[in-house]
């Protein structure tokens, strides 16, 4: 049976169920709109597609980071996604925090060890183990004058140790792009990482001892690139310790054969809809289109995406079977 008990995540009380739709939305009048960025964009294509497999670029209509990805700093990085106002890893990290503090009670623990998957430059890891937002992050990647975009290591460094810092956290990055993970290690953001691209290959033996007892599994921006594949060979390497997993998914992708995944390890997945949270902007009005059009295919409340001008991601939280949570 699903986890049925109540426990507080942010300043909401939410009920852990299954849920096939979001919650009413009231209120919302912003004038939709869009942000014309130019980093990254990708090439335009057709925008029909089928739902049974969503394509993670959209068929070419998705806006394309790709470029910044797996480079060896993290500055043109973290501008692509400003100019775009990505704030998925801050508004996670509201939700996260609390979502730690359950786990460590409930497996009467006092420190996690949490695999983040696509960590790319040791985002997510920076926020949840730093007293720093996502803003800062931002303002130092700016050129010439940010700390982060300077080509020395050392002060990379220096500007995240000199944060208040908890010690309670064991992270290990997951994502095979090899260069912005080397970063995340030089950094001190991430304490090892697996690299092999488990869409296409199993976990090496090495990699799979490094994360056999994890407590958490994270994700905030990777679904669609990363599927059931990935999440399969990552929890055949980790069943032992049986972790929670919480990913966020961002509209139009669907996480159902995750979750139907992780039901086969003993997991029961909620999707949350109290705890919906923006990703980032649109690019341009054509990838609106293409996504509330593959919204409204999937029969997804697209309500949100309509009134503002971002694109939103949904909640799923899987805990196994018969773990009372709260």
């Amino acid at each position: 049976m699903p986890v049925q008990r109540v426990f507080r995540l942010c300043t909401n009380e939410c009920i852990l169920r299954k849920s096939p739709e979001y919650s009413t939305i009231s209120g919302l009048s912003s004038e939709a709109g869009t942000v014309d960025a130019t980093a990254g964009r990708g090439v335009d294509g057709d925008e029909g597609f089928s739902m049974t497999e969503v394509r993670h670029d959209l068929n070419g209509s998705k806006h394309d980071f790709t470029p910044t990805y797996n480079n060896r700093w993290p500055d043109r990085y973290l501008r692509a996604h400003r100019q775009l106002d990505y704030i998925i890893p801050q508004q996670a990290k509201s939700v996260f925090e609390p979502l730690i503090e359950r786990c460590m009670q409930a497996r009467q623990k006092t420190r996690l060890k949490i695999i983040d998957v696509g960590c790319s430059y040791g985002i997510n890891a920076s926020l949840l183990s730093h007293r720093i937002s996502l803003d800062e992050l931002y303002v130092e990647a700016a050129p010439r004058t940010g700390v982060l975009s300077t080509r020395d290591i050392d002060k990379h460094r220096a500007y995240f140790t000199d944060r208040p810092r908890r010690g309670d956290l064991s992270i290990i990055g997951l994502d095979p792009s090899k260069r912005a993970v080397e970063y995340a290690m030089r950094a001190g953001l991430i304490e090892a990482a697996v690299t092999s691209n488990l869409e296409h290959q199993d976990i090496s033996d090495a990699e799979a001892e490094l994360i056999r007892d994890a407590d958490l599994i994270i994700s905030t921006g990777c679904i669609g690139y990363v599927t059931d594949r990935t999440f399969r060979r990552l929890y055949t390497a980790t069943a032992a310790s049986r972790p929670w997993v919480a990913s966020f998914v961002m509209h139009p992708f669907t996480y159902s054969a995750i979750a139907e995944t992780l039901t086969g390890f003993g997991l029961a997945t909620q999707e949350m809809p109290e705890l919906l949270q923006r990703q980032r902007r649109f690019s341009t009005q054509k990838e609106k289109r293409v996504i509330l059009n593959a919204m409204k295919m999937s029969k997804m409340d697209d309500r949100f995406e309509r009134s503002t001008s971002y694109i939103y991601a949904s909640f799923h939280l899987s805990v196994p079977t018969g773990i009372p949570v709260g």
